[in-house]
């Protein structure tokens, strides 16, 4: 019986391994030989030492059943990390300047997709990896990429996109709104081009014309969606001043953001009324205030807004807190550290109520 149970336990245990995504310890060279062998692509998980993201992915999701069934399925599978050995040359050849980047190579070494930053799942990140066989991925677009067609242009940004081939994505993306009447920028087709932060940066003609007509677009598109881009917009600007990225915002700064916010009366959009107030308690030093948002912003974030988002405030307001504020804290940082699912995350949270003493 002993027996029978050690080869049962050993066969869950093998059967786990190969669950998860069979990264072999080969270079780049030898994996495309193997590929090349049994007919496959090579996938480079392309990562750093320092990079959290990198480790949340290595960690959470391409660990997952589906994700591993479809990765060594299909691909050849290697680590690389591009501060050391062939990673510096493998980041200049194939453009890689963020991490985590996941790198999808023909048999040949030649580039089909490139997938930049992490997910929050292995459903999303099989569909951004599978965007590599699409018909529509942009390395079969580059080989009829003189057609001007309007139809083609709008495909063949799109496939940029996906590939993360942003420079190209822009440029082409521009070609097109510059060949628009004004009645149709603010329609359906052109949507994701003013949508996509990367194709229309804040401060760029493309925003500028967003933001003048919103209205026009909450006709031509849709209040839920134009309304979920406006809160973006606040969003990224009002986590900036949380995170101390934004260091000369003022008490007045804030309040204008809120003037504005209000102007554009958002639907659904209440916790960012919720940033403004954690902001507010910040800069005029009201732990009261801040203690009471943190109790209502933090408990409801995704694992990775709490990671870069939740230990400034407090730090900020270090020297002010009164026991009984600590020991809330304390609580609440219990509480997320058993809320969160990166173990990296619960450690750093864990490791912060032993200094919360010392506020």
């Amino acid at each position: 019986m002993k027996k029978f149970v050690l080869l049962f336990t050993g066969m869950l245990m093998i059967m786990s391994v190969f669950a998860q995504t069979n990264f072999q310890e080969l270079t780049l060279e030898k994996a495309l030989e193997k590929a090349k062998g049994e007919n496959k692509k090579v996938f480079v998980d392309c990562y750093t030492s320092w990079c959290g993201p990198c480790k949340m992915m290595a960690e959470k999701v391409l660990p997952l059943k589906e994700v591993g069934e479809y990765m060594n399925e299909r691909f050849v599978c290697i680590k690389v990390d591009m501060e050391k050995g062939e990673g510096p040359d493998l980041a200049r050849k194939d453009k890689v300047s963020a991490y985590p980047t996941f790198l999808v190579l023909q048999a040949d070494g030649n580039l089909m997709q490139r997938v930049v930053g992490g997910t929050l799942d292995g459903k999303e990140f099989i569909q951004k990896v599978d965007a590599a066989f699409d018909e529509n991925s942009a390395a079969n677009f580059e080989n009829a990429a003189g057609n001007r067609g309007m139809d083609f242009l709008l495909k063949y940004t799109k496939a940029l996109i996906m590939a993360c081939d942003l420079d190209k994505a822009k440029a082409v993306a521009q070609d097109i709104i510059g060949s628009l009447e004004d009645s149709q920028k603010c329609t359906g087709p052109y949507w994701f081009i003013y949508e996509d932060i990367s194709l229309s940066p804040m401060g760029s003609g493309n925003m500028n014309y967003f933001l003048k007509h919103t209205e026009q677009f909450r006709e031509g598109v849709g209040v839920e969606k134009v309304d979920k881009k406006l809160a973006s917009l606040f969003d990224l600007q009002l986590e900036e001043i949380i995170r101390g990225k934004n260091a000369t915002a003022t008490l007045a700064d804030v309040e204008d953001i809120q003037k504005t916010l209000d102007a554009y009366k958002l639907t659904g959009q209440d916790y960012l009324y919720e940033y403004i107030e954690l902001i507010k308690g910040v800069k005029m030093g009201n732990t009261d205030k801040v203690l009471e948002m943190c109790k209502m912003v933090f408990p409801k974030m995704a694992d990775e807004k709490i990671a870069y988002l939740y230990f400034m405030p407090i730090l900020s307001l270090k020297g002010k807190w009164n026991d009984k504020q600590k020991e809330e804290l304390d609580t609440l940082t219990e509480q997320l550290a058993e809320q969160v699912e990166m173990s990296t995350l619960k450690a750093s949270l864990r490791n912060f109520k032993t200094a919360i003493a010392r506020l």
